[in-house]
């Protein structure tokens, strides 16, 4: 009887080790994604130095081309990008991220320090087919400040 308790033990520890092996997985595709769409907001952004329509519809065009899997905003499942302090929200795409729009002008600063910068945030998730995404970790960076002399 002894060994069948030895072995109940060993194979429930089994079990939770295949479980956590399993989330570090899941994780780190979640990540990948979410820090692939990112990468490629900035880059689009940075060659068209702002956010503007045509940047929005390259950025659309590449996730769904390139058959990422990112996050579609549906129903229940949509991102309300919340307001930030001295930050212009920008309206957003089909997909789950956010734009922001930084000015780091003020009435102090010099034209040739003046300038804009841009935040972006992308949304690691965790789809649970019941209970929808319970879990929505943000990815954060931001863009190279775009002098008002380079424009």
């Amino acid at each position: 009887m002894k060994e069948a308790i030895a072995n109940t033990f060993v194979f429930n520890l089994i079990i939770i080790f295949v479980i956590v092996l399993l989330a570090f997985f899941i994780g780190s595709l979640s990540y990948s994604k979410a820090f692939k769409v990112k990468n490629r907001i900035v880059e689009e952004i940075e060659k068209d130095q702002g956010y503007t329509g045509g940047t929005e519809k390259n950025i659309a065009d590449w996730i769904r081309g390139n058959g990422i899997g990112y996050n579609v905003n549906t129903g229940n499942n949509r991102v309300d990008c919340p307001n930030v302090q001295d930050g212009k929200k920008l309206p957003i795409s089909d997909y789950q991220y956010c734009v922001y729009e930084f000015n780091t002008c003020s009435a102090k600063t010099d034209r040739a320090k003046c300038g804009k910068y841009y935040r972006v945030v992308t949304y690691m998730t965790f789809d649970f087919p019941i209970i929808d995404q319970l879990i929505k970790i943000p990815v954060t960076s931001e863009t190279m400040t775009f002098n008002e002399i380079d424009s």
